[in-house]
C-alpha cells in the first residue's frame, strides 16, 4: 500500500507537470497568434509536406545516434553540460522572447518584423540565467525541462500545418515504439540523463521509510527478497530493517519530447478552424494518454514509450469530439 500511494502521488505530480507544460505553451501561443495575420500563419508553416517530417525524424535518429555514442565513449560531463546548455538556451529564449514581446507590444515586431534589439538581448540573457541556475542548482531541472518543452512545442506548432503535425507525431510514435522496445536505446539515454542529470526529462523521486506491518502480502515478499542485501549494506539501512521499518523508494520520469508532441498538436490545430475548442480537446485526449501510460507502467514495472499512448488519446479525444458534435465545425 505504502508504495502505491507514492506512485499514485507520482502520476499526479507528473500529470500537473505535463498539463503546466500544455497550457503555458498555449497560452503564449494565444499571444502570438492574436498579433499574427492569416498570411503570417501561413507563411510560418515552413514544413509543408509529410517528406519533412520525415527528415526530423531521420535528424531526431541521428542526435540519439550521436548521444548514445557519446554517453558511452566520453567519460567527462563537461561536454554533455555544453549540449544541455545549448539545447536549453535556443528553446527558453523563444519562450522569454514571446512573453516579453507579449508584455511590451512588440510581438508582432520580433516575430514578422525587423525586431527589437532590446527583446532579443533580454530573451538571450533570461535563457542563458536559466542554464546558469540549472547547473548551480540541480534541483532547477524539472523547471528547465519545462520551459524548454514549451519552446519546442510553441515553434513546431506555430511552423508545422496541422495535417504535418500530425504525420509527425504519428513518425515519431513509430520511432518511440522501435527505440524503447527493439533497440532500446532510449532507455540507455534516459538513464544516462538521469545518472548526469539533465534536463532532458521531467522527473519525481520520493523516498520513505514505512513500518513493515503496513506492508502489503506482495510488497512484504518482495521485500523478504531484499532483506538480506538490506542488511548487508549496513548504516542506516541496516537499522531501518532491523528496526522493522522498510525503505520505500519510487521514481517517475518523462521525457522533454513527450511533452513538447501534445503541445505542438494543439497549437498547430488553432490554424485549423482559428480558435482554440480543438487544442483544448487535444490536451485532454493527451492526458489521458499519460494517465494509460502511468498505469501501465505501474502495472508492469518497465520503460514505456510515452509517445503512442499519448497519440492514441489525442486520436479517441478528437473521433469522440466530432462523434458528439456531429460536425467539424468547432
Amino acid at each position: 500500500m505504502p508504495l502505491r500511494v507514492i506512485e499514485y502521488r507520482q502520476l499526479i505530480q507528473i500529470l500537473v507537470l505535463f498539463l503546466i507544460v500544455q497550457f503555458l505553451g498555449l497560452l503564449l501561443a494565444t499571444q502570438v497568434y492574436s498579433v499574427a495575420t492569416l498570411v503570417q500563419l501561413t507563411g510560418a508553416q515552413v514544413v509543408s509536406s509529410s517528406i519533412n517530417a520525415l527528415f526530423y525524424i531521420i535528424y531526431i535518429v541521428v542526435v540519439s545516434a550521436v548521444l548514445l555514442f557519446l554517453f558511452k565513449f566520453f567519460k567527462g560531463d563537461k561536454l554533455f553540460v555544453l549540449i544541455e546548455g545549448i539545447v536549453i538556451f535556443i528553446a527558453s529564449a523563444m519562450v522569454f522572447l514571446i512573453a516579453i514581446g507579449s508584455a511590451n507590444g512588440g510581438l508582432a515586431s520580433d516575430l514578422f518584423g525587423t525586431g527589437n534589439l532590446y527583446d532579443f538581448v533580454a530573451a538571450a540573457i533570461l535563457a542563458l540565467a536559466l542554464v546558469v541556475a540549472k547547473n548551480r542548482v540541480p534541483k532547477l531541472r524539472n523547471l528547465a525541462a519545462i520551459i524548454s518543452s514549451v519552446g519546442v512545442g510553441v515553434i513546431l506548432g506555430i511552423t508545422f500545418s496541422f495535417f504535418i503535425a500530425f504525420i509527425f507525431m504519428v513518425l515519431l510514435a513509430v520511432y518511440d515504439f522501435i527505440a524503447v522496445f527493439i533497440t532500446k536505446h532510449m532507455v540507455a539515454l534516459a538513464d544516462m540523463a538521469i545518472s548526469k542529470n539533465l534536463s532532458f526529462l521531467i522527473m519525481v523521486n520520493e523516498i520513505k521509510a514505512v513500518p513493515e506491518k503496513s506492508l502489503t502480502a506482495n510488497e512484504r515478499a518482495e521485500f523478504e527478497k531484499q532483506r538480506s542485501s538490506l542488511l548487508k549494506q549496513g548504516g542506516m539501512l541496516k537499522n531501518l530493517v532491523n528496526s522493522n521499518m522498510v525503505p520505500v523508494a519510487a521514481r517517475t520520469a518523462l521525457g522533454t519530447g513527450d511533452l513538447a508532441m501534445p503541445l505542438m498538436m494543439s497549437v498547430a490545430a488553432y490554424k485549423v478552424f482559428a480558435n482554440f475548442t480543438l487544442s483544448i480537446v487535444i490536451i485532454i485526449g493527451a492526458a489521458f494518454g499519460l494517465i494509460l501510460t502511468m498505469f501501465i507502467l505501474r502495472k508492469f514495472k518497465r520503460a514505456l514509450p510515452a509517445i503512442p499512448p499519448l497519440l492514441l488519446g489525442i486520436v479517441a479525444a478528437i473521433a469522440i469530439y466530432f462523434a458528439l458534435t456531429g460536425s467539424l465545425t468547432l
